[in-house]
């Protein structure tokens, strides 16, 4: 069953993500830009897991496993939800890199950053970005959902005009910070509250317009200037950026962005043949570049000129050559991670604290927040090793997400295609196997995933309730 699973991972977030600067978790990395075990990583240091921490012996299946797709019940969205309530609040780690050869570097966060700034929980910027986006979409998807009040407590908190306002100060003086990826997000999230119809949105789409209209101008420019697409599996790819910026657009009309978008599109991927399937997945991917493109032009080229060019550029679904692309990400080398938390398992009290989460106020978030501290403090730090050399946590839980992306992307290519086309339900059907492998693994995935996935997994149903 998928739901004891989500719960057991939303345990496990809490045991992760509510301890500020834990010093193990700072030295593995940004967790989204980590790309492999080093000499300092915990992974390649760690002995062999025993017997009672290990992982289940089983492989993970080379095709994802049958059944039905995920759906965003209740079960599935208060899983969702844990995340962003656990992590948005917590501030970023300590950077692993604050020691050098001639020089020890020294931080302290700034005063009065609570008020001053808006994003600066759930590990770095653009997950603190997309885990309000998420949200949003949540409330939107489910107006009745019980954790709604809480939401918009948290995201009143956090998208104040004060707030906003120290996010332009600080976007243009570092006009490289997050660009293009946080951009988009930040662009989608204005999107959603803006599009909502909802009063408190729409006052919170307010104090975020000056920043997005920034963003927009500078995402313009920047996808204006560039020669050529960044190809790759994480946050500077090209074909992503652009899908979720017209997305963006498309909810709040901003015409000489959507024009920069589509025109950098055609430039970069009309003429593209033969995408590199077999190259896929890289050591520490979330997204598959190859997919990804497919996707976005099934937005920006009209249909027969889209068919043709996808016949060119992707093999048959059911060839050797598009097997990459079928089998899990979490097959052949990749496998499963262990995960143990002080060797003791959950706190004691945690599914209690997780259950009350449900119906809290901020109040009572606050008293579980020091409740969830304490019972990790007594387990000591959570520890995470990798069964497979040469993979760090962070790059495996990637490899989990990706097959959240796999499935959003597979089905914006399906719905771009005729009813009858046969590549429709086999498409669909992949990404249900995709979509169940993504919720299978999710608590393998440890804090490096939990302060991220939760965001896809999420727009990967919302993409799946379009299908027929």
């Amino acid at each position: 069953m998928i739901v004891p699973r989500l719960l057991a991972a939303a345990l496990a977030i809490a045991a992760t993500s509510c301890v500020p600067d834990n010093p193990a978790l700072a030295s593995e990395g940004d967790p989204d830009t980590t790309p492999a075990a080093s000499p300092s990583d915990p992974a390649a240091a760690a002995p062999a897991p025993d017997t009672a921490t290990a992982a289940r012996p089983d492989p993970v299946p080379d095709t994802p496993p049958p059944g039905p797709p995920p759906v965003l019940d209740l079960e599935t969205a208060q899983f969702i939800a844990a995340m962003p309530l656990s992590c948005l609040d917590r501030p970023q780690a300590v950077p692993s890199s604050r020691s050098g050869y001639l020089i020890d570097v020294t931080y302290s966060r700034r005063p009065g950053y609570e008020q001053d700034l808006a994003f600066y929980g759930c590990w770095d910027w653009h997950s603190a970005v997309n885990s309000s986006w998420a949200m949003v979409r949540l409330m939107k998807e489910l107006p009745e959902f019980a954790l709604a009040p809480v939401m918009r407590e948290k995201l009143e908190g956090h998208l104040t005009e004060r707030a906003m306002q120290g996010e332009l100060a600080y976007l243009s003086e570092n006009p490289q910070f997050e660009l293009p990826y946080g951009y988009v997000w930040l662009l989608l999230l204005h999107a959603e509250l803006e599009a909502w119809g909802d009063a408190e949105a729409s006052e919170w789409a307010g104090h975020m317009a000056p920043l997005a209209d920034m963003v927009s101008d500078r995402l313009a420019e920047y996808i204006g200037d560039l020669e050529k697409p960044l190809r790759v599996g994480t946050h500077h790819n090209t074909a992503f950026a652009i899908s979720m910026g017209l997305q963006a657009t498309e909810m709040v009309r901003r015409p000489s962005l959507a024009r920069a978008l589509r025109s950098a599109a055609m430039r970069f991927f009309a003429d593209d043949r033969e995408c590199a399937v077999e190259d896929e997945p890289g050591r520490s991917d979330f997204l598959s570049p190859c997919l990804e493109e497919a996707a976005l032009m099934a937005r920006v080229m009209d249909r027969g000129a889209y068919l043709q060019w996808l016949d060119s550029l992707l093999p048959p679904i059911d060839s050797e050559e598009f097997a990459p692309l079928r089998r899990s990400a979490l097959s052949d080398t990749t496998r499963r991670l262990t995960m143990s938390f002080g060797g003791q398992g959950i706190p004691a009290g945690m599914a209690e604290a997780l259950s009350t989460l449900m119906r809290a106020s901020q109040s009572a978030i606050d008293s579980i927040r020091r409740t969830m501290a304490d019972s990790a403090a007594r387990n000591d730090t959570a520890t995470v090793t990798s069964r497979v050399a040469g993979r760090s946590p962070a790059a495996l839980s990637h490899l989990i997400g990706l097959a959240f992306t796999r499935a959003d992307a597979m089905l914006r290519i399906a719905e771009a295609l005729p009813a009858g086309d046969p590549r429709v339900p086999r498409l669909r059907e992949l990404a249900a196997r995709h979509g169940r492998t993504g919720f299978e693994t999710f608590s393998d995935a440890g804090y490096y995933g939990f302060h991220w996935i939760g965001t896809f997994a999420l727009k990967y149903l919302v993409e799946s309730e379009k299908a027929p």
